[in-house]
């Protein structure tokens, strides 16, 4: 073996052996309380809705709602919660072609803490705006969101409904 080549594995060895204490130290890796985020989109509505300022019409509603979920770990040991949804909605009156607009964001905060699995509850409205002159009406939206031990956030929506706002 040359001389060249020993000495290139001594300092890839040397150079193994002083990395080790900050792979030992964690030094480079993430820290233990990094936050825990959760993406879930779910699609509007589950069913068709009955016009809610038009009882006898049905308004096809689609489109999305983003919601993200961020649970940061707290001294305490529970965790501070962060909920962003974004929604990008459109529909039309299977009667009139009326068509229905909405694009709104809405953010909620919380703490979530033993016992565990915490459940946390929002009610979301999002206005949909009518493109002629009827009146706009109003998609609620109940969410449940559930938080493990672990931090992990599971979103889950169980009820949509529809109000004429007007």
């Amino acid at each position: 073996m040359s001389q060249r080549i020993a000495i290139r594995r001594a300092l890839a060895l040397l150079a193994g052996l002083l990395a080790l204490p900050l792979l030992v130290l964690g030094v480079g890796t993430e820290p233990a309380s990094a936050a825990n985020i959760s993406n879930v989109t779910f699609r509007v509505p589950a069913e068709v809705q009955t016009n809610p300022c038009f009882p006898a019409d049905v308004v096809n509603l689609n489109g999305t709602v983003h919601v993200v979920t961020t649970a940061t770990g707290d001294s305490s040991g529970g965790y501070h919660m962060t909920q962003t949804s974004k929604s990008q909605l459109r529909g039309a009156s299977i009667t009139t072609r009326t068509g229905y607009v909405s694009s709104q964001n809405k953010n909620d905060t919380w703490n979530a803490g033993a016992p565990y699995p915490a459940i946390e509850t929002h009610t979301y409205d999002w206005t949909l705006v009518s493109q002629s002159g009827t009146p706009n009406y109003i998609l609620h939206m109940t969410m449940h969101t559930t938080v493990t031990a672990g931090g992990t956030a599971l979103p889950v929506v169980d009820n949509w409904r529809m109000d004429c706002s007007g």
